[in-house]
C-alpha cells in the first residue's frame, strides 16, 4: 500500500497564506510522520501601512517564525519583495535550490488561477522548479532531486473559482491552525484586512469545505496534473475525492 508523502514541503506567497490555506493539513501530515517543512516566498514588506517596509518585513518574520514553532516545523524565507515575483533566472534558483535543500516528495502551494498576482508567480515557479530540480542538466551547488515532487495546489482566500477534488478533514486540528494564523498580529492595523476578517474568513472557508465533506472544518485542494508531477494515493492525510 502507498504511503503518504515523507517529506512535506509548503510554499506561501507571504506570511500567513499557509496558516489560512493548509496548515490543518499540514498538523495532520505531521500527525502521520511526515517531515513537515514551511517557505515564505515574498518579504510582506507591502503588507501593511503601520510601519516602514524594513521594519514591517522584519516584524512579519518574526510573526511567521513563531507560527511554524507551534507546528514544531522549520522555515525558510526567499526575501522577494512584495508584487515583485517574476519567472526569471535568478528567482528561478532561489526555488530550485530550496527544493534541493528540503528534498519534499510532496509540495502545498497556491493555485495557478489565485485571486493574488504573487500568489499565481509563485504557483508558477513552483512547477517549474518541480521539474528541473530532479534534472541532471540544471547545475546548482546541490544535487538533483531523485524524481519531481507531486505539487498540490491549495484553496484561495474566498473559495472563489477553485473547485477542490480533495476535502481533508481537519476538525481535530483547526485550533492549532487558528493559533497559528493569531501569530500575524501585524495585519490586525490593516484597514482592508485587519486579523478579525483574516480569522473569520478563515473560519467560513473551513466551515463550507467541512459542509461539503460532512464534517466540521475541512482544507480542499486539487493536484497539479502536469506529467511527472502526481503521485499514487493516498496524496493527502485521510483525503477524500
Amino acid at each position: 500500500m502507498t504511503e503518504l508523502a515523507k517529506r512535506v514541503l509548503a510554499i506561501g506567497a507571504h506570511p500567513d497564506d499557509i496558516e489560512m490555506t493548509c496548515a490543518g493539513t499540514l498538523a495532520r501530515f505531521r500527525h502521520a510522520g511526515s517531515a513537515i517543512h514551511l517557505a515564505v516566498a515574498c518579504r510582506g514588506d507591502k503588507g501593511g501601512s503601520a510601519a516602514s517596509a524594513e521594519e514591517l518585513a522584519a516584524r512579519r518574520e518574526q510573526e511567521a517564525r513563531r507560527s511554524a514553532e507551534l507546528l514544531a516545523a522549520p522555515i525558510s524565507f526567499l526575501g522577494l519583495a512584495d508584487a515583485e515575483v517574476r519567472d526569471e533566472p535568478r528567482t528561478r534558483l532561489l526555488f530550485l535550490n530550496l527544493l534541493r535543500q528540503t528534498q519534499p516528495e510532496l509540495i502545498l502551494t497556491h493555485d495557478p488561477q489565485d485571486y493574488h498576482e504573487d500568489h499565481r508567480q509563485v504557483s508558477g515557479l513552483v512547477v517549474i522548479a518541480s521539474w528541473f530540480a530532479a534534472s541532471p542538466g540544471q547545475g546548482t551547488d546541490l544535487p538533483p532531486l531523485p524524481q519531481p515532487p507531486a505539487v498540490v495546489f491549495m484553496d484561495n482566500l474566498a473559495g472563489i473559482g477553485f473547485e477542490p477534488t480533495h476535502l481533508v478533514d481537519v476538525t481535530a486540528t483547526f485550533a492549532l491552525r487558528q493559533q497559528m494564523l493569531a501569530c500575524h498580529a501585524s495585519q490586525i492595523a490593516r484597514p482592508d484586512s485587519g486579523m478579525p476578517q483574516l480569522r473569520e474568513l478563515s473560519e467560513t472557508l473551513a466551515r463550507l469545505r467541512g459542509f461539503q465533506c460532512g464534517v466540521r472544518y475541512a482544507e480542499g485542494f486539487r493536484p497539479c496534473l502536469a506529467f511527472g508531477r502526481r503521485r499514487p494515493e493516498p496524496l493527502l492525510p485521510g483525503g477524500a475525492s
